[in-house]
């Protein structure tokens, strides 16, 4: 099985079920990307980043928005599995700010 397939089949797990359009959002960019916790928080980041380069009222830029929420959701959730959470929260934080503050 490829990463992306591992990739979809892992958030068509998620429950709730990803209502479908933003699904469709968090496949487009995914490629070989991984479910783990670096994996999900540089998609989250680089969605956001995309909806930041075109603000207002944008359908496009709202999709963006709740990609990078639910990805750094998702981050923050495999995160807490880990045996040093707070480590990794930390880490996590330090870089979602230094790339997009």
């Amino acid at each position: 099985m490829s990463e992306t397939v591992g990739f979809q089949g892992w958030l068509l797990e998620r429950r709730p079920r990803i209502p479908p359009p933003l699904l469709d959002r968090l496949l487009e960019d995914s490629g070989g990307t991984p479910p783990t916790p670096e994996g999900l928080a540089g998609l989250g980041v680089e969605a956001l980043g995309r909806a930041l380069e075109c603000p207002g009222r944008v359908r496009e830029s709202a999709f963006l928005l709740l990609a990078g929420d639910a990805l750094l959701t998702y981050a923050c959730e495999a995160l807490a599995r880990t045996p040093h959470p707070a480590v990794g929260l930390e880490g996590l934080m330090e870089t979602v700010g230094g790339q997009l503050g």
